[in-house]
């Protein structure tokens, strides 16, 4: 439930960020693309591949910390999404909106479906 209201108040931060951002005579609608297409590029990615290499445990001792699976969020996803696009360009595939939508999108799907995966074999 925490998690929940982690991510609501994120989304909330994000919207409040996206209206300020009206102020600097950007459209509405222009301001949330930024401001939500940055945080699906910037920060999803590599929040969801820090939660498979590093599961939360047991012992908080083991645990990582929240700012460095945010710093490591913000890392991994710099490194991760320009490399998968920069493939898929060398493979044949063009680099356009829909393409690096559909090849994040499956970053997180796959780290997602691993973790699942992952947790059921430890039970």
């Amino acid at each position: 439930m925490k998690t929940i209201y982690r991510w609501l108040t994120t989304l909330g931060i994000l919207l409040v960020i996206s209206v300020v951002l009206t102020f600097f005579k950007i459209n509405f609608l222009e301001s949330l693309r930024i401001v939500y297409g940055s945080f699906y590029v910037l920060f999803i990615p590599g929040y969801f591949l820090t939660h498979l290499f590093f599961p939360k445990k047991l012992n908080k001792e083991e645990n990582i910390d929240f700012i460095e699976r945010l710093a490591l969020s913000f890392a991994l996803s710099i490194a991760i999404v320009p490399l998968i696009v920069f493939y898929l360009n060398l493979i044949g595939i063009k680099i356009n909106l829909l393409n690096t939508f559909l090849a994040i999108l499956g970053i997180i799907l796959i780290t997602f479906i691993i973790m699942i995966i992952k947790k059921k074999k430890k039970f």
